[in-house]
This record gives C-alpha cells, structure tokens and sequence, in this order.
C-alpha cells in the first residue's frame, strides 16, 4: 500500500463528520433560543418555538378605560403657579377638555413649564384650592369640606368650568349644613345660576317678623326690595289670612304663602332676569 494511500485510509476513519453522526429524524441544533443551551427539535417544532417566541415580544393591548396617558399642567391662578394632573380635570369639565386640545400658539404649547403657565382668569387661589382637594381627596374623604364657605368655592368654580357633578354635590352639601341667610342664598343664587334657591328665600325674607335692613336692601337691589315689601304686606293683610281661612285650603300656611308671593314675583324675577 501506498503512503499516499494510508494516509487517505486513516483520515477517513477518523474524520469527525461520519454518518453515524448525523441525527437520522433529520432534527436541528438551535443553540441559545429562548434561552436554552442547547435544544434538539425537530423542523415543525422549531418553527412553533420561533413563532411564540416573536408573539411574547409583542406589546399587550392597552385596556380600553384604564389606560391613562396623563399629563402634568402648570396653571397660573391670581399669580400662583399650581402643577396638577390633567386627567381629573378633562374627565370633569368639556371646558378643560377643549383648553388640552387646543393647538399651540406660535410661541408654542401652553402649560408645560412655570414660564410659560395656562392663566385661569378670575378664579381665586381659593377656589382652585377647594376644586383640587375635592379632585384628590373627594375619593377617600366621604365629605372633604366641613364649612359653606369652602363648598361655596368649590359651587363658584365648578359653575364657571361647567363640572355639572361637582356643582351638584355642592349644592347638596350646601342644603344638607345649617341654613344659609336668605340674602346670601339669593345672592349666590343669582351669581351661580341656582334659580331653585329664589322662591324660597324671597318667601323667608316676606314671613320673618324683623323687616329688611339697609345693608340688605343694597345687596337685593331696588326692585327686589321693593317687591320683598310688597309680599311682606301682603301676606299679614287680613284679607290675605282671611281667604286662607276661609277657603280652609289643603295647602298649609307656608305653602299657602309661597303662591302668594310667587305671584307677586312673577316669572321674570324667579327665573333670574
């Protein structure tokens, strides 16, 4: 035998690549996939692998309620600068809602940072104050104001942005505190738009026995004052009572009165104008 020939005997009996070595089902090596050393598949099992493994890298959907893409805003009010989340006050308010929308001026958007805030105009640090406690603590505290006043604040800007169930909570809460004074339920009543708060402060102003002062009588105004002495002679006339006793209506005496001064009101009056 040739050297020649030994020589190609003995590299064919120990190549490394051999027959033997081959894997006869034909499966692949696919080293450190998903994480693996090594692992033996066969060609459907690797492409099942490969495609689970492509859908985890996708993003999950976004839920369609819960999935808030908030803001914080720098607001200007009566020159302090508030830094609050947009989200409370877009879900409350159309008002706000249109104002985040809008698009930039040419100086570019508003609200982004301190020196160039989104001015509120005619709207007290107070009153902002009371809104953003009741946006922040509302959830928890089962009544996050203890005093008129503040639910007054919270009534006087809910009205101006249009948070119609803001303003309906301060309204409740300003029913269920002690009383309010005729004059200032009146007063609010006509700078809040509460007309509901009219007829029955007019019909206290006409039953209580002590007439009207001059400070209030410069807080009503001269028609409302002048109609207000008109109800209070009305309703102590004795033809007044008379009737009332007369008739022996099935309305009581307050209610009895009411009418009477609701007609002396008249519509125009009740209704604000």
């Amino acid at each position: 035998m040739s050297p020649l020939s030994a020589s190609a005997s003995q590299l064919s009996f120990s190549s490394p690549v051999s027959r033997s070595s081959r894997s006869p089902s034909g499966n692949i090596r696919l080293p450190g996939l998903l994480g693996q050393s090594s692992v033996v598949a066969s060609p459907v099992e690797s492409v099942r692998s490969i495609a689970s493994f492509f859908t985890k890298l996708r993003s999950p959907p976004r839920h369609s309620e819960f999935y808030l893409q908030d803001e914080l805003s720098v607001f200007l009010v009566d020159g302090v600068l508030f830094r609050v989340h947009r989200f409370f006050l877009q879900r409350e308010s159309d008002v706000f809602r249109i104002m985040f929308v809008c698009p930039p001026t040419q100086d570019g958007p508003e609200g982004l940072t301190d020196d160039k805030p989104i001015v509120l105009p005619e709207v007290t640090v107070a009153e902002f104050e009371a809104l953003l406690k009741f946006l922040y603590d509302g959830g928890i505290s089962p009544s996050p104001f203890s005093t008129a006043d503040e639910w007054i604040r919270l009534l006087s800007i809910a009205t101006r942005y249009a948070m119609e169930r803001i303003r309906a909570r301060a309204l409740h809460e300003l029913e269920c505190l002690p009383p309010l004074d005729p004059i200032q339920k009146i007063a609010l009543a006509r700078k809040h738009d509460v007309l509901e708060w009219l007829l029955p402060s007019y019909v206290a102003l006409c039953l209580r026995r002590e007439p009207l002062n001059v400070l209030e009588a410069i807080e009503l105004g001269l028609e409302t004052m002048v109609l207000i002495a008109i109800g209070r002679e009305t309703v102590r006339d004795p033809g007044t009572l008379r009737d009332f006793e007369d008739l022996r209506q099935p309305l009581g005496y307050e209610e009895f009165m009411t009418a009477i001064v609701a007609n002396i009101f008249g519509d125009g009056e009740l209704s604000g104008a």
